[in-house]
């Protein structure tokens, strides 16, 4: 899939969470907690959840309304073999789409800390400040001191 391409986002069915399941394993360097991987996939559906299907499903975005304002990107996954060709990008564009449609102005997400040295995460951060996305602080409030974790921030 070029860049350049039209991606259709979906809304989740309940026959796509073994994809889903099966995707977050083929990405153990950002999924590696295997019970927050099970947390993640059963809150697909329960909260505003979003796949790209192709043959297979190619990616999916979980949201997460946290205040009045604001709305959290609880989850997002992209086939390893996907990456950077837009489909991460398509399903942010959609969140903030749904965002907006509910009147909410603010969507975050949480990912880990740059004081950490994991290099997939540096291009986590890479991938959502190049989104517009602003780190606001670094806390081991969630995830403890062995995963920091950097909240950023965009108004949408």
């Amino acid at each position: 899939m070029a860049q350049s391409a039209i991606v259709q986002i979906l809304d989740f069915q309940e026959r796509y969470r073994p994809e889903c399941a099966s995707l977050v394993h083929q990405l153990p360097d950002w999924f590696g907690i295997e019970a927050s991987n099970r947390a993640y996939v059963a809150a697909l559906g329960r909260l505003p959840t979003f796949l790209v299907h192709g043959q297979s499903v190619l990616g999916f975005i979980a949201l997460e309304e946290t205040s009045i304002d604001a709305v959290e990107i609880h989850v997002m996954a992209v086939a390893p073999d996907r990456h950077r060709t837009g489909i991460g990008r398509a399903m942010v564009r959609h969140a903030e789409g749904w965002v907006r449609s509910r009147r909410r102005s603010i969507l975050h997400v949480k990912t880990l800390a740059p004081s950490h040295p994991d290099p997939f995460y540096a291009r986590t951060r890479a991938f959502y400040q190049a989104l517009g996305f602003h780190p606001v602080f670094e806390t081991t409030a969630f995830w403890g001191v062995e995963n920091p974790t950097l909240v950023l921030v965009k108004f949408v």
